[in-house]
Formats: structure tokens, C-alpha cells, sequence
């Protein structure tokens, strides 16, 4: 839930704090005095869109500061996933700061997230009812969002087991369309040939993943097997050769040391040393005469690997530029061409196997279907039982749920649809005055109507939905009298299960609240300001007399307030 909102520089806010009450907080104030300022920083951190207006004239920067307080497990577990750090005591912090020139920058706690993820996390926290969630009720195509809402675990169940379904159905169906996509045989034709060419191609060359590069080094000692004959015959001579060789200085050292080891021991293993270099010495030197003469100057073999590198060199710009990638291509190009001669076999399976899905797809969306239509009779149950409780003791009210359909362009053959969602079109149908017929709500309601409609809808979600927080903007739109007194009385009630914040101009609301927050514009200077103060006792008896007699208040109007309050005190 909300325990503090904070803005400065905000429209016509200079700088405030909201301390939030848990249960019925009401926000009343004079028309313009700036009561959907309030709704508007409430929005912004939930996620909504930064516009410049709403930064106070005559300012460089502002910020609106929620907050919250959850202990919602889907909320924690999203927050780890998403590396959000939550206080130990549930605190979650979401600060949105804005500028003059458009920009606005994210935070919760600290942390900066994108608006994506700031709406997936307060969507889980709070519900703002406004006039939008009306026109949601009034499109037929959300009423379906409605009774799954509604369903809960039950209908959430059936819709994974359909979607899994569903995604085979549509892969199988993809595949069929990629083989079949506008090709004539003719463009078959070009690209079997093309494919035979190239797998060709490829086969002939004989390739080994290793051979490049052992290619590459031959060639490199092809290309200066001159230089290295010459260098290696100069070693050779000057180990073996020469009046002043090598090994013929190491053999009197030897032999030297030999002779004079018998007066000292530790001389002894010296000699042994320079022995062993002697032999090592001469074992080089035959290494060395084997490798010269070994030396094939012949430039056929260089001509032979200049061809081979070459060829492979060709392979490598068309197909790869690795032997290792060259293969591999290959292996692609012959499962295409194998796809493609086998055209029919593949298309044939594919076909079966997209009507064993379609009738697994069919089944699955049955059971869903059915599990709707037991939610909807629950629904309608309870909904009208709401709105008779609301005062609307008339009301007929139908969950319609029937197979989506389409028309092809042209044609009057009628087709029926499987959507991710399942197959069934659902609308809600009503009739609000007594003897008349149903039809889509869309067509008969009212806004007084909607708005207890809607709050109807809230009054059954409370329970199911996991948000903390309900927030009612335009709620007593069409109503007075009686009607918004059990409208009163039923955000109260719900305040018992959530908190609720909501904006009112009617007194039989606003006599329910737990707080009661006054929302007041003022001129000083040459600069308007809206502030916002949580009345006492006695301001809010002053504050209800007002909704009730505008600014003709009497004692009587006080006297009448005073009663209001305390009616809705022993409810």
C-alpha cells in the first residue's frame, strides 16, 4: 500500500507530503482547485508518460516520490529477478524526477529501471479506477480480460495448457506457409540447381577442417626454401667444417677437462657436461645435414599449393570463412535441397501433424470454454447481487460467450477463429430498467450507471486481484442521492480488505472516509499554489457542510453534516 506521496514543483504544488491512510483516505476540493494533480504524480509513478506540463512554471526540475509499503510475494520475486533491492521491512521507494527540457529518469529504491519495468512491478500494487477503466468496460473486446480476471486460478490454468498447444499449432503453420511461400516450380527448379551446384562444389574440394592452415605453412616454407637451404648449410659448416669448427672446440674442451678431472672430482661432472653437449652438438648437426638435404626445390610442389589455396581461398569468399564454416554450410545447404525434394513427404507430414495439433488445440479450447462459462455464471451471480446491494435492484446482467468468427474478403463462407487467447468472443450484456432487453453494455449504460457498474466489478475483484491499493477517480460520476450513499458505504467496505484513495464531490461519499484530505487553491503574489491538508474533526464537519450547500453554510448545514458522519459511522 501507499504510506507517503511527495512532489514538489509539480503543476500548481510548490511542495507537499501525503501521509496515506491504510484504509478510506478522500480527497475533496472546489472544482479547478486541483484535485487530478494528485492522480496525475500518482500516475507518473506508476509508470505513465512524463509531460513537461505538469512541471510548475517558472521551475528547471521537479520529482514525485511514492512510498510503499508490500508484503506481495509476486512483488518481491519480481524485484530479485529484476534487481531491485527491497528494504527488510517491504519499503519500496519509486522516484520519478523530471526536467524543462522533457526528461524524466526512473528509481526504485536508488536503483535506476526502465518505465516497463517501474509498470510491471505498480501494477501489481495499485489499481487506479478512472474514466479510461469505464471505456474499458464499454469495449467488448477487454470483457474477455475481465471474466479470465475474474477466473482466476482456474481459467489461468486451462489458458497455459491452451497457449502450449497453440504455439505448436502456429509453428507447424509457419513451417507449412515458409514451404509453400510464393515460389513457382520454375524458382523450385533455379534453386535445386543452384543448391546441387554449390553441395558439388563443395564435395570436390575434399576438404579437411585442418588442411588450411598446414597449406599456409608449406607454402610459407616453399616460398623460402632457397633462404633456408643457404642458412641451414652455414650451420651445418660451421658446426662440422673449418679450420675453427664447433664441435671440433668442444671435443679438446672434453677432452682437456678429462684429463685434468683426476686431480679434482668436481671437474669430473663439468667434463660429463660438456660431453653431453658434444653428443647433443652432433646429433643437431645430422638433424640439420638430414633437413637440407631433404630440401625439394622443385616448383611443381609450390605450384600444387598455390593451387590448393587458391581453390580453397574460392570456397572461402562464397561459403565460409573457415573450412569448419565451409562444412557447415554444406551440411545446411543439403538438408535445404533434401527439404525440397521431399517436398511433398514433408508438406503431407506436416499436414497431419498440423491436424493432430488442431484437434488437440480444439480440445484444449473447449475446456477452457467450459471452465469460462462456469466463471460466468458465478460472475453474473455475484455481480448482480453487488449492484442490487449498489441500489440497482432491476439490472439483468448476461456473460454472452460465443466461438470468434471472420468473413474472408470477398466470400460468405464464415470461419472460426483460435486466438492465443482460445476461441471464444465474450460480451457482456445488460439491461438496466425492468421489461426491457438485453444488449452490450456499450449500448444501454449511463455514466452514473458505469461508474456503480465498475464499482461493482471492484467490489467482487477485491479478493482476487493482488493489489494493495484502489484508487477512484470520477467513481461518483451520475450518481447522487441514495445511489451515492451505497456507494459510500461499499468503498468503505472495501477499504476493510485494500486501501482506497478517492476523489469525490459528494458529501455521502467523503462522510466515509477514515481521512480526509482538503485539496485548496490560493493566490500568493502574482503565482497560484494548491495545497493540500488533512482536516480535523472540525474541518471536515466544515468541509462536508460545503459539499452539501456549496458556500451558503448555515448551522443547520453543519448540524446536517455532523449527521452524515456519524450515520456512516454506525453502518
Amino acid at each position: 500500500m501507499i504510506q507517503e506521496i511527495y512532489m514538489k514543483n509539480c503543476a500548481l504544488i510548490d511542495e507537499l507530503r501525503l501521509t496515506i491512510d491504510e484504509n478510506l483516505n478522500i480527497l475533496t476540493g472546489e472544482t479547478g482547485a486541483g484535485k487530478s494533480i494528485i492522480i496525475d504524480a500518482i500516475n507518473l509513478c506508476l509508470g505513465n508518460k512524463y509531460d513537461r506540463t505538469f512541471l510548475r512554471k517558472g521551475t528547471d526540475k521537479g520529482v514525485v516520490e511514492i512510498v510503499f509499503y508490500t508484503e506481495n510475494e509476486n512483488v518481491k520475486s519480481f524485484s530479485a529477478e529484476n534487481g531491485i533491492d527491497l528494504e527488510d521491512d517491504g519499503l519500496m521507494i519509486v522516484t520519478r524526477s523530471f526536467t524543462s527540457d522533457g526528461k524524466s529518469s526512473t528509481r526504485i529504491n536508488g536503483r535506476v529501471v526502465k518505465l516497463s519495468t517501474l509498470k510491471a512491478v505498480t501494477g501489481m500494487l495499485v489499481d487506479v479506477h478512472g474514466q479510461h477503466q469505464n471505456n474499458a468496460l464499454l469495449n467488448a473486446d477487454k470483457h474477455i480480460e475481465f471474466l479470465d480476471l475474474f477466473g482466476g486460478e482456474e481459467i489461468e490454468k486451462h489458458k497455459i495448457e491452451y497457449k502450449k498447444v497453440f504455439s505448436k499449432f502456429q509453428q507447424i503453420k509457419r513451417q507449412l506457409n515458409e514451404i509453400n511461400e510464393n515460389k513457382d516450380d520454375r524458382e523450385i527448379e533455379r534453386e535445386i540447381d543452384l543448391l546441387k551446384f554449390q553441395i558439388d562444389e563443395i564435395e570436390a574440394a575434399n576438404l579437411d577442417e585442418n588442411e588450411y592452415i598446414e597449406l599456409l605453412k608449406q607454402r610459407e616454407i616453399y616460398r623460402n626454401s632457397e633462404k633456408i637451404y643457404e642458412k641451414l648449410n652455414f650451420c651445418y659448416e660451421g658446426l662440422n667444417h673449418g679450420d675453427i669448427n664447433a664441435v671440433d672446440i668442444i671435443g679438446r674442451v672434453s677432452k682437456d677437462l678429462s684429463d685434468i678431472s683426476k686431480y679434482d672430482e668436481s671437474l669430473g661432472k663439468i667434463s660429463e657436461e660438456v660431453d653431453r653437449m658434444m653428443y647433443e652438438l652432433q646429433d643437431i648437426s645430422a638433424d640439420i645435414r638430414n633437413y637440407k638435404d631433404n630440401i625439394d626445390f622443385e616448383p611443381y610442389e609450390l605450384e600444387q599449393i598455390e593451387i590448393r589455396v587458391d581453390d580453397i581461398n574460392n570456397l572461402r569468399r562464397k561459403y565460409g570463412n573457415t573450412i569448419e564454416e565451409i562444412l557447415k554450410y554444406h551440411g545446411e545447404i543439403s538438408d535445404r535441397l533434401s527439404e525440397i525434394l521431399n517436398r511433398d513427404e514433408r508438406v503431407e507430414a506436416l499436414k497431419k501433424e498440423l491436424s493432430r495439433q488442431g484437434l488437440e488445440l480444439a480440445k484444449r479450447a473447449k475446456e477452457l470454454t467450459e471452465t469460462r462459462v462456469e466463471k460466468s455464471v458465478e460472475l453474473e451471480k455475484l455481480l448482480l447481487d453487488e449492484l442490487e446491494s449498489l441500489n440497482m435492484k432491476n439490472v439483468t446482467f448476461k456473460v454472452e460467450i460465443s466461438d470468434s468468427e471472420f468473413s474472408e474478403s470477398g466470400k460468405d463462407k464464415v470461419k472460426f477463429v483460435f486466438s492465443s487467447g482460445g476461441k471464444d468472443k465474450i460480451e457482456f450484456m445488460v439491461s438496466f430498467n425492468l421489461g426491457e432487453d438485453m444488449k452490450p453494455i456499450n449500448k444501454v449504460a449511463s455514466g452514473g450507471e458505469m461508474s456503480r457498474f465498475m464499482l461493482a466489478f471492484k467490489t467482487i475483484l477485491a479478493d482476487i486481484d493482488g493489489t494493495d491499493t484502489l484508487i477512484f477517480d470520477e467513481i461518483d460520476t451520475g450518481i447522487s442521492g441514495i445511489a451515492a450513499q451505497i456507494v459510500g458505504t461499499k468503498l468503505r467496505n472495501i477499504s476493510d480488505k485494500k486501501q482506497v484513495i478517492c476523489i469525490t464531490h459528494l458529501p455521502q461519499i467523503a462522510a466515509n472516509a477514515t481521512t480526509h484530505f482538503l485539496i485548496e487553491k490560493s493566490v500568493k503574489g502574482d503565482r497560484t499554489f494548491t495545497s493540500i491538508d488533512k482536516l480535523d474533526e472540525d474541518s471536515r464537519v466544515e468541509e462536508i457542510a460545503r459539499l452539501i450547500a456549496g458556500s451558503s453554510i448555515t448551522k443547520k448545514t453543519l448540524e446536517h453534516a455532523k449527521e452524515i458522519i456519524n450515520e456512516t459511522q454506525n453502518r
